[in-house]
This record gives structure tokens, sequence and C-alpha cells, in this order.
């Protein structure tokens, strides 16, 4: 897992010099520098990515206007939420944080962040160069919480060996109707799976937008999982699962899915952009190529953002959230942005970002990393941030291991599910 990620980073280091802007209100920059913690999820690339920008503003940014900021690794996003949350019953949370997109109106409205507005507006950030689609979970009625930091969108991933192994064109599939074309080809043809999924939210979330539905209602206060669009989504993987033309775990077995594509015992699977450079490598050391496709459309084409946004604490001081807004700002500007998508396969959160020559020459070079930003700017949408999606999206995997998993019966598993979620009252604090 060498050879690809080093000439991504290599690119970007030697295109994307700091940012050469100047701040406003900047904190003095003179005496004790000030110190910043700020926390981030995942390791491999991503962390890579964290440890390197965070250098970098200290060396250029950080030294003009005395803030140092250390960056720690707080383990997966739940992980990372939790700690946020204690830290700041404690009193001692960190200045700056990344926060999944969906956790974004639960930590304002219990007040462990802070609006940025004030910041956006002073320092004219421009919030139309941010790509549409990532923006929905910025905002929590009519304030910024948040600025679009490493963000993404579920893909399909398709091993090209197979695919010519079996006759397929290696664009891969558009529709639902291709998508089963390929599983059955693949499978009668190669002796893989067509596909290897585990009940994954995310992707459940991408296959209702694609069938014109999605998983919340649009004030998000009710769930469609018991709905004609929710059951077609279901049946439509049941079929395949029970063909043997594909092979769906359960949501805690998702390694097994990793094990599947590196060892070429399944041909497409669905995970997110942010895993495209370790992918690439995978494939280069293991002797196959991959290509990259949108979600297959339905009746439609849509696809839900991810990944996580970079927020304030509200415990701090007005000069630690000065230093702590510098942060972020010099985080997301366009030269950041574009360092961030060329290392870790992430969209580039800016347009400035993605136009720019080296990134469009990265493109030509790995015209996978095209296909995220595409289907980004044409299809994609927020996620649900009504408090409750946590408990819910639990109900919904459980759904996804009962019907994909262990063979429950669709109906009556989804009529079941929707009861619960409705008595329990899960949706209904927004």
């Amino acid at each position: 897992m060498k050879k690809t990620p080093a000439i991504i980073a290599a690119l970007a280091i030697a295109a994307f010099m700091l940012s050469p802007q100047k701040s406003q209100a900047a904190p003095s920059g003179t005496g004790k520098p000030i110190e910043l913690v700020y926390w981030y999820s995942w390791t491999d690339k991503i962390q890579e990515n964290n440890v390197n920008l965070t250098k970098m503003f200290n060396e250029s940014r950080g030294k003009e206007l005395n803030i140092h900021v250390t960056a720690e690794y707080q383990g997966t996003y739940d992980d990372l939420h939790q700690k946020l949350q204690a830290a700041h019953i404690a009193g001692d949370p960190p200045s700056v944080s990344v926060m999944e997109i969906a956790s974004t109106r639960r930590f304002a409205q219990n007040g462990v962040i802070v609006p940025l507005t004030s910041y956006i507006k002073r320092d004219n950030v421009d919030m139309d160069d941010f790509f549409k689609g990532l923006l929905p979970n910025c905002n929590v009625d009519g304030e910024w919480y948040g600025l679009p930091y490493l963000r993404s969108t579920p893909i399909m991933y398709m091993n090209t060996t197979l695919l010519a192994k079996a006759g397929l064109d290696p664009k891969g599939p558009e529709t639902w109707a291709d998508l089963a074309e390929y599983c059955r080809a693949i499978k009668e043809k190669t002796g893989a799976y067509g596909l290897s999924m585990y009940s994954y939210i995310w992707v459940l979330e991408a296959f209702m937008l694609s069938n014109g539905s999605s998983t919340l209602t649009a004030d998000e206060m009710k769930s469609n999982i018991d709905t004609p669009a929710s059951r077609e989504v279901f049946a439509f993987f049941r079929d395949l699962v029970d063909g043997n033309y594909i092979r769906c775990v359960a949501g805690s077995d998702s390694k097994k899915i990793d094990a599947d594509y590196m060892n070429q015992k399944t041909a497409m699977w669905f995970t997110s952009t942010a895993n495209l450079t370790q992918i690439l490598s995978v494939a280069e050391e293991n002797g196959f190529e991959v290509n990259t496709c949108f979600i297959p459309a339905n009746k439609t084409h849509g696809v839900p953002t991810g990944g996580c946004n970079l927020v304030m604490a509200t415990l701090q001081s007005d000069e630690e959230k000065e230093a702590a807004w510098q942060f972020i700002k010099w985080m997301t500007e366009t030269p950041q942005a574009a360092y961030a998508h060329a290392y870790t396969g992430y969209v580039p959160s800016r347009k400035s970002a993605a136009a720019t020559p080296e990134i469009q020459a990265l493109y030509e070079k790995k015209p996978q990393f095209r296909v995220a930003l595409d289907q980004l700017e044409l299809y994609s949408s927020g996620r649900p941030m009504n408090p409750g999606y946590t408990q819910v999206s639990e109900e919904y995997v459980a759904v996804m291991d009962a019907i994909w998993v262990n063979g429950a019966d669709i109906d009556s598993t989804l009529a079941a599910a929707g009861e619960k979620i409705v008595r329990m009252k899960l949706l209904d604090a927004r």
C-alpha cells in the first residue's frame, strides 16, 4: 500500500503551498502562544492528513498569529462524540473537533458547539464556494455551526479485472436492473460474488434516495421504513441474496467485505469515497484494476453526503474561540481543501479546490477521483439531523441484518420496525 498514496501525496504537497491569505481580527502575535487542542477521527491516510495539515498550520498561519494546535486522535466518530459530550460536561472540551454531519443538530441544541455565522460574515467566507450538497448538515435553524471538511459520498467500487472476465462494461451498472444483471453474470462466469455488502445505514439511505424516497420524511418526524419504496429496496437485494449472486453480512461484520474485495472474492462493493486512495493501493499491490461509478439509479439518481465538518467548542475563552476560528478557516480554505482531497480521496469541499490545475491533472491521471465529485455535484443531499436518528439508524441496521442476512420476512419485519420507532417515540424531538 505504498505507490499510489505516495504519488498522490507528492502531487498534493508539490501543488499546494500554504494559503497566502491574511487573517482579520487575529489573536495577538506576541507572548506565549495560544494553545489549542484539535480532535479528529480515523487512522491511516485520514490520520496522516490531519497530522500533516495541523503541522502546516502551526508552521504558517499559526506561527503568524501565535497559535499552536495539537492534533489528537479520538477513534471513530461515535467514540469522538461520546468523548466530546463528556468533555463538555467536565468543562474541558477540545477547542476544535471534527463532527460527523448527522450529529450537528444534536450538539448545537445541547450547547456543545458555537455558531460560526458571525465569524463567517466578518471574514467574508464565501459559502457559495462550498458544494451545495455539503451545506445542509452545516446549518441548524439558520445558523452555521460547522464548515465542510473531510466530506464524502458512498460510491460503487468495481474490480474491473473480474468484470472483464465476465464480459461486462468496466464503466459499471447505471441502474438497479443493470446491477442485478452484473451480479448474475459475475457469479455465473467467474465464481466470485457480484457484490459484497454489509448492513450499512449510509448505503440504505443511498438506495432509498435512488428509489425516489428517503429513510425519513422531509420534516424528519416520521420513518419511511414501512413504505412501498422501502420494501422495493429490501426485496431487490433479498432476491440477489437468495440467488447466491451477492453476499450480505451483518453490520458488525463489515471487515469481511474488505477481505472479500482484497482477495477478489467479490467484483463490486459499496464504501466511502474516503477509502479511494487505500483501495487503489490494495488493487495495485494485489494485481487487479479498480474503477468507480455512481450509486445505481432506479427511479432517479440520489446519494447522501457524509463525513465530517469542523466545529468549535462553546466552553472556552473569547481569545481561544478566535484562535479556533482561525484554525477552522485555514483548514477549509482552497489549498487545504485540495490537499485533503488528493491525499485521502474525500471529495473536494470547495469548487475552487476542484477547479485548480493540479486537481484537474489528478483527475486525468486517476479518473476514479472525478466520479465522486460528479456524483456530489449532480445528485447529493444531506443526511437527517433529527437527534433521534442515531437510534433509528440502529433499528434500520437490525432490519437489514434480519432480512438480508437471516432471511426474515420482508413485510412483517418492516411493519414491526415501523411500529417500534413510533412506539419508542424516537423521532419526536427535532
